[in-house]
């Protein structure tokens, strides 16, 4: 029999520590109890949400009248070759770690990223020229509605740039339980952005280290990267209470590139946006350089809400914001970006009401 709490207050469960009550919640540990939680909501005709550590989750004030499902399916284990899997409630930087910990490379420079195994196909969460779509061989999930579960090879997940069928055509149907990654035992790390690459360079292990050492290295300029840009969650510093990058860096065609980049010209901006090819004539342009060069400024607030003082990607609850303060500065932000370069910001984060 399970059992379920009452009116949890969700600003608890989110990293930005904003959102109203979940009017039933419960913490899973087994597939069993998952099932039979979803069961309970069947029957008492109860809406589904799924949380992992809630760290790409903004929940209404007004909070969400249905049943929570934390799942906390904890487990990784190493097989041959490479091959990892993790139960969809592991900590995705505490599975990074072990990865590289074992001198496995392909995931290495998504150190630090916030949430948990299970979140990371549906966002194909990516950082520093990695995305879990390049590693991910298959995903295990259970079907909200009827039960039923499922192994999505990686071509069925529908992978794109921060997206799945998780994300779009199957949003909310299903619950993943566990994801297989294939990983590298022999290949050394191959970093992409040249932030990186310039952190690297000053360091005389990444010159002079083994692979082993080369793997950890990276990882820990990674980690401090992010930390630097108050990516990396720090219960002291709230600076850090946010959602990671609230916005996803556009993609765009050459022409529109083009047009930026003069547009930044002719305006006599300090430099050129950062601009990554896409592939098939797209380019990804940096979602920070356009927020910093429409006029919003690090530690902008409205309300309660505030830009990061450390990066402007990240929208912080420094005190008492609530989730409208939040989706209020976003909007400006939004409004700001597209006022001076025509750009359209998506949000990354789900909102849930």
């Amino acid at each position: 029999m399970i059992s379920l709490q009452e009116n949890i207050s969700l600003s608890n469960y989110t990293t930005i520590r904003t959102g109203g009550p979940a009017r039933w919640f419960i913490t899973c540990k087994t597939e069993a109890s998952i099932l039979e939680a979803l069961a309970y909501a069947s029957s008492n005709k109860l809406k589904v949400l799924t949380l992992g550590a809630g760290s790409n989750l903004l929940v209404s004030d007004q909070g969400f009248d249905g049943l929570v499902i934390q799942v906390a399916l904890d487990h990784i284990s190493f097989k041959d070759s490479g091959l990892v899997v993790a139960g969809g409630g592991v900590n995705w930087d505490h599975f990074v770690k072990a990865t590289c910990l074992h001198g496995l490379t392909g995931i290495e420079s998504m150190s630090g990223i916030p949430g948990n195994v299970g979140a990371t196909p549906v966002q194909n969460v990516g950082a520093y020229g990695q995305e879990v779509c390049e590693t991910i061989v298959q995903v295990n999930a259970i079907n909200i509605k009827d039960f039923s579960k499922r192994i999505f090879s990686a071509k069925e997940c529908a992978f794109a740039y921060r997206n799945s069928r998780f994300k779009t055509s199957d949003k909310d149907l299903w619950l993943i339980t566990e994801v297989t990654f294939q990983l590298n035992e022999s290949s050394l790390p191959n970093p992409q952005y040249d932030e990186l690459l310039k952190s690297l360079a000053s360091d005389p292990l990444w010159s002079t280290g083994d692979r082993f050492q080369k793997i950890m290295t990276l990882r820990e300029h990674v980690l401090k990267i992010r930390s630097s840009k108050g990516m990396v969650l720090n219960h002291s510093d709230s600076d850090t209470y946010s959602l990671g990058s609230f916005f996803m860096n556009p993609i765009v065609s050459t022409s529109e590139k083009v047009r930026i980049f003069q547009l930044a010209a002719d305006k006599g901006l300090p430099r050129q946006p950062t601009a990554h090819s896409a592939g098939d004539n797209l380019w990804k342009l940096s979602a920070a350089w356009l927020i910093e060069n429409s006029g919003i400024k690090k530690g902008d607030m409205i309300q309660s809400a505030r830009v990061s003082t450390k990066h402007v990607l990240a929208l912080t609850n420094p005190s008492n914001a609530c989730t409208s303060d939040i989706l209020a500065l976003a909007a400006h932000i939004k409004k700001s970006v597209h006022n001076m370069f025509a750009v359209e910001l998506i949000q990354e984060p789900v909102f849930v009401d």
